[in-house]
């Protein structure tokens, strides 16, 4: 831009010209358009802790179904302890498929249904693009702590995200150590954010600009409407 330019428009754009920017941002930033089509985006969960899990169970899971087989022997029976040890052998076994499971994925997108789906041990929870919200998240006192602690090292912060559905009193939170890297996590926020800013609405809007002369009038009309007060009262 030319110095005449700035001159003769001291650099600002006027009310009007400043609200019809912000209705365009909002247009383009709420259109459905800016979503994908036909496609499932998937988040899997982090390899790290996906290894790990499957490492516990099994160790644990061996060893459960050694001490059940043991306590079943004549010579050292206990119903107790047998029970005991297949209840967490069952658990261990249960903890380990459910990590194949999560391999796929732990949030998925799908822009053909519209939803958004978590994984829950067995189970998939579905929010339909209309009844979904997502803000920032937060971590409890002990993830808290950890945080802090983690400032002081090499490794980066724990980012959080709330999954929420509108209609239901539960909302689900993620974070970047969930899933399988930071690219990942920092994908799924912006791609939440956008279902959110399209089929909710836009949270961070700066709120609409009243001209001065619309104020005024709002002001009169609110003092013509008051009722007459008693100075005595």
């Amino acid at each position: 831009m030319s110095d005449q330019s700035i001159s003769e428009t001291d650099g600002t754009p006027g009310i009007e010209e400043f609200g019809n920017d912000l209705k365009e941002k909002e247009v383009i930033k709420a259109s459905p358009d800016s979503l994908p089509k036909d496609t499932v985006h998937c988040f899997p969960a982090n390899k790290n802790t996906i290894m790990l899990r499957r490492i516990l169970t099994a160790v644990l899971g061996i060893g459960f179904i050694a001490s059940s087989v043991y306590f079943f022997l004549p010579a050292s029976r206990s119903i107790g302890l047998s029970g005991f040890s297949i209840a967490g052998a069952i658990i261990c076994i249960l903890v380990f498929v459910q990590t194949f499971l999560i391999a796929s994925y732990r949030v998925a997108l799908d822009y053909t249904i519209n939803e958004v789906v978590l994984r829950y041990q067995f189970t998939k929870i579905r929010i339909p693009f209309e009844d979904f919200d997502t803000r920032e998240g937060k971590p409890d006192q002990a993830s808290s702590l950890l945080t802090t602690l983690q400032k002081s090292s090499a490794k980066p912060p724990v980012k959080y995200l709330i999954l929420d559905n509108v209609r239901e009193s539960a909302c689900y939170q993620t974070t970047s150590k969930d899933l399988a890297s930071s690219e990942d996590f920092d994908q799924l926020e912006s791609e939440a954010k956008k279902i959110r800013d399209v089929y909710r609405g836009i949270q961070d809007a700066p709120p609409a600009l009243i001209e001065e002369e619309d104020e005024m009038a709002r002001i009169i009309n609110s003092a013509m409407l008051d009722n007459p007060k008693n100075i005595d009262e």
